[in-house]
């Protein structure tokens, strides 16, 4: 079966499937018609918010959502970024961020990382599945306490939101590669059947558990390099070649790191905009520092600028400075702030060493 072929087939699925989970909704929502007409308004407020939700912050979304992140969690991965509908929350260092996205096709996600290099397959199927978990039990739990609990608007509120959640199960379940990335089913198969794209994805995951407590030195170079060969605008591809960046400049090749960075750069079209933002710092700061382009660093400046907040764009912004002279103490220490404050080893000891490249405003 062709791609497209597999891709008509999903979207009569998801139709399908939406079409029962919207009759679902409303037979449970055609439970509170009697109750409506003995005035009891309650269950038209529950009913209003709960439409107020679904085009806002869907409950179904945020449940399953959560579920990565609690499995994830209970197997010792790191939190990294949610996104639930156009709310996403980002750690950045040891805090938390949030801010709004605008509306794409993807309702929602979560990203963690292992804080270990042991078990990173295990670790992966557990968070994987995560979020097919709880929006199964969330349903169930809430259908079984409306079914055989006397009716309340509390119940019939979260009920509402049960056929959706199911929805939500089986369309994540669904074995597919979208335009917006894999289902987690896709994730999943992909990890059993040990195809090329999974083994890039668990050895980047692997060098990350390393640099959760250690440091690029402890990465050994066949992990980022012995890989099957990848569709370029694969997503662990992407990472593998930031992580080569990394790599090679803490091993003092910095040819090496630049010929890493470059081809970053050939695929930043592939990237969605907060990894546009991130990856395009260390382009700025790769310009300015290592090959001394003050045309080049100055075309990224506006997609760095929505890095703000990041050690990685205070970093390029002191990078960028020091080319055209203007660097002053306090832009390179709020850099050396920003650095010191990433909760990873690994990433605050690449964050120390690319200051360190950058002369002092009294060097200059």
């Amino acid at each position: 079966m062709t791609g497209r072929s597999k891709r008509i087939m999903y979207r009569i699925f998801l139709i399908v499937c939406g079409l029962l989970a919207v009759l679902g909704t409303v037979l449970i929502a055609c439970y509170a018609i009697e109750h409506v007409r003995a005035k009891e308004y309650s269950y038209l407020w529950a009913f209003g918010v709960a439409v107020g939700l679904l085009c806002l912050l869907p409950v179904n979304t945020l449940v399953h959502e959560l579920g990565h992140l609690t499995f994830g969690t209970l197997v010792g991965m790191r939190f990294s970024s949610i996104r639930f509908s156009r709310i996403r929350i980002v750690r950045i260092g040891k805090r938390l961020s949030g801010n709004l996205m605008r509306m794409s096709e993807v309702a929602g996600s979560c990203e963690m990382y292992p804080r270990s290099d042991r078990h990173v397959r295990g670790r992966m199927i557990a968070f994987t599945l995560g979020g097919t978990v709880f929006s199964v039990l969330y349903s169930v739990a809430t259908l079984v306490c409306f079914f055989l609990l006397p009716m309340s608007p509390v119940t019939y509120f979260f009920a509402l939101f049960a056929p959706l959640s199911i929805l939500e199960a089986l369309a994540a379940l669904y074995p597919i590669e979208t335009a917006t990335g894999k289902t987690d089913g896709a994730v999943m198969c992909g990890i059993i059947k040990k195809d090329p794209s999974a083994i890039v994805a668990l050895n980047v995951l692997t060098a990350q558990g390393i640099l959760s407590s250690g440091s690029f030195r402890d990465i050994k170079r066949g992990l980022l390099y012995d890989v099957p060969v990848v569709r370029e605008d694969d997503t662990g591809f992407l990472a593998l070649l930031t992580l080569r960046f990394g790599y090679e400049f803490m091993h003092a090749n910095e040819d090496a790191a630049m010929e890493a960075i470059k081809r970053l750069e050939e695929l930043l079209e592939y990237l969605p905009g907060t990894s546009r933002a991130e990856f395009s710092c260390d382009l700025l700061y790769s310009y300015s520092v290592l090959a001394h382009d003050p045309v080049k660093a100055e075309s990224y400046m506006t997609d760095a600028a929505s890095g703000m907040g990041t050690c990685g764009y205070y970093r390029a912004i002191a990078a960028y400075a020091n080319l055209k002279g203007e660097l002053t103490a306090s832009t390179l220490s709020r850099a050396q702030v920003a650095a010191e404050s990433e909760s990873i080893a690994g990433v605050r000891e690449l964050e120390t060493a690319f200051l360190a490249r950058i002369p002092k405003p009294s060097e200059t």
